[in-house]
């Protein structure tokens, strides 16, 4: 008995403990971010979470006393009891102290997936536990939009051939994709490629210094990398590469990694390839169509020299033949036959040489020069109607790295439209004026104007397309096989109105390589 006053306040303060545990306790479950259920050994809810109101829908006065299977849809809720039951007689852990996505069931009927933990209260007789549940919704919506975007990666990838990698700084690769892969010839399962093996069992021999160098500017920060190379497959086949890359580096400049793309361009280095044999043959095909349209000015070229040497010979027989020959005249009369077969010679030799079929060889080109031996090829012909043909240069132009023989085809071709604008102009008029002139520290500029009828608006909108033409006849490939021309050797080629009258075309050409480094 004398102690029993002892136990009432023992009692009392057990009381107090308990009640400010559960006031903690409550005040946790308040504050938790994730939803919070608190579910007894039968799975009857006894505390639910303001987080768990929030995610579910539910007051906590209309789940505490109902079993936590009401959360959840089939067929976790027909399993739930089973596995609660199973655990409590066996102790086997299907979620208890483990953890798993699960899917939940809001008030709404609405699913939604979930992760679950679960844990059993420690001392609590009977057993309670308590469940901690976060909504995985956004996380699931962008690991799909992750897993699609992969997808249509892996599709984009197979579709341009185009593969990437990320690599350690030794070289050692730390990923190689699967689209890579096929590229390579590469089990999946050899991921590991350092350079050095990359550069023996794959790189061309021939483009392996280039490759390096590439390799090296890239790891000394200078530059991306970006080249293009040629690799040796296993199976002995060839494919064009095209390889970007970046060298990422730590906070202490040492090299952390590299991440790259690597596109095999075989079927575009192809593609390319036709392309430029059949532009080529076109470009052959042009200059033959200019050379018969101008056949009877180049016939009259020729047939001067050959009637002078005819004369010169017919003079020599004479001269021989006198009783006493003239041997001084008869010298005089070979040494012009001797000029006259050397001026009809030139002319063939020139002819020849821009009506061969031959392949593009660039080299740096005095623009005033050639204007000057355009003028052989065009002079004639420009007579033959009557029209004066004038070139006006400046001093000092620097050279053009090109084709000469291709920029030649691109002014004749010029001159000779001009030429055709003005059959029917006054004599007076007719005049084609070709200049050249430095447009930039960059660029030379040479226009062909001429004093015609000029175009009208709407046909300087098709001017340069294929099969387009004013002429009556023509093939109407000129214009548009000069801009590829143009084009191929880094220039424009464009038409404005001529000042008086007529049309002027302007072309650009980029300055050799030594002029622009100044080498």
């Amino acid at each position: 008995m004398p102690h029993r006053p002892h136990s009432a306040r023992g009692g009392s303060a057990g009381r107090r403990a308990r009640s400010s545990r559960e006031l903690e306790f409550r005040a946790l479950l308040d504050a938790a971010v994730d939803a919070i259920v608190v579910i007894d050994h039968e799975g009857t809810i006894e505390d639910f979470s303001r987080a768990a109101e929030q995610l579910f829908g539910y007051e906590a006065a209309e789940v505490v006393g109902r079993n936590v299977r009401d959360l959840m849809p089939e067929p976790y809720r027909s399993q739930h009891d089973g596995y609660m039951h199973r655990h409590l007689r066996t102790g086997e852990r299907r979620i208890i102290g483990i953890g798993r996505e699960v899917v939940a069931l809001r008030k709404d009927g609405r699913e939604f997936p979930c992760d679950l933990a679960v844990g059993q209260v420690r001392g609590s007789d009977p057993p309670r536990f308590v469940g901690f549940i976060r909504d995985i919704t956004q996380r699931k919506h962008a690991e799909e939009e992750l897993r699609r975007s992969e997808s249509e990666l892996r599709l984009a990838q197979e579709l341009a051939n185009l593969g990437n990698y990320v690599a350690g700084g030794d070289g050692g690769g730390d990923y190689v994709s699967p689209q890579l892969c096929r590229i390579l010839q590469l089990h999946p399962d050899q991921q590991r490629i350092t350079r050095e093996d990359y550069l023996d069992r794959w790189v061309h021999p021939a483009d392996r210094e280039r490759f390096e160098e590439a390799f090296a500017r890239m790891d000394s920060g200078t530059a991306p990398l970006d080249v293009e190379y040629r690799i040796v497959l296993a199976d002995g086949a060839v494919r064009h590469l095209h390889h970007l890359a970046q060298a990422v580096f730590g906070p202490g400049g040492q090299l952390v990694k590299h991440v790259g793309t690597i596109h095999d361009i075989t079927d575009r280095r192809r593609v390319e390839d036709e392309a430029r044999a059949l532009q080529e043959r076109l470009t052959h095909f042009s200059r033959l169509s200019t050379m018969g349209e101008m056949a009877a000015g180049l016939a009259h070229e020729i047939n001067q020299p050959l009637s002078a040497i005819a004369t010169y010979a017919q003079a020599c027989q004479r001269l021989i033949r006198l009783p006493e020959p003239a041997l001084e005249d008869v010298v005089d009369a070979l040494e012009q036959i001797n000029a006259q077969a050397l001026r009809a010679g030139e002319v063939i030799r020139r002819l020849r040489t821009f009506v061969k079929n031959r392949e593009v060889r660039r080299e740096p080109v005095d623009c005033t020069r050639l204007l000057e031996d355009l003028r052989m090829l065009a002079d004639t012909d420009a007579r033959l109607h009557n029209i004066r043909l004038r070139i006006d240069s400046d001093v000092g132009l620097p050279t053009v790295y090109a084709d000469p023989i291709q920029l030649q085809q691109v002014v004749l071709n010029l001159v000779r439209n001009a030429i055709d604008a003005m059959a029917e102009v006054p004599e007076e008029r007719r005049e084609v004026l070709l200049s050249s002139r430095k447009a930039s520290e960059d660029e030379v500029e040479i226009v062909v104007a001429d004093h015609g009828t000029g175009l009208a608006p709407e046909a300087t909108e098709h001017l340069f397309n294929p099969f387009f033409t004013t002429k009556a006849s023509g093939t109407g490939l000129g214009l548009a096989i000069s801009r590829s021309i143009v084009r191929a050797h880094g220039g424009r080629l464009w038409h404005t109105p001529n000042a008086e009258c007529g049309a002027r075309f302007h072309f650009t050409l980029p300055v050799s390589p030594a002029v622009t480094t100044g080498e």
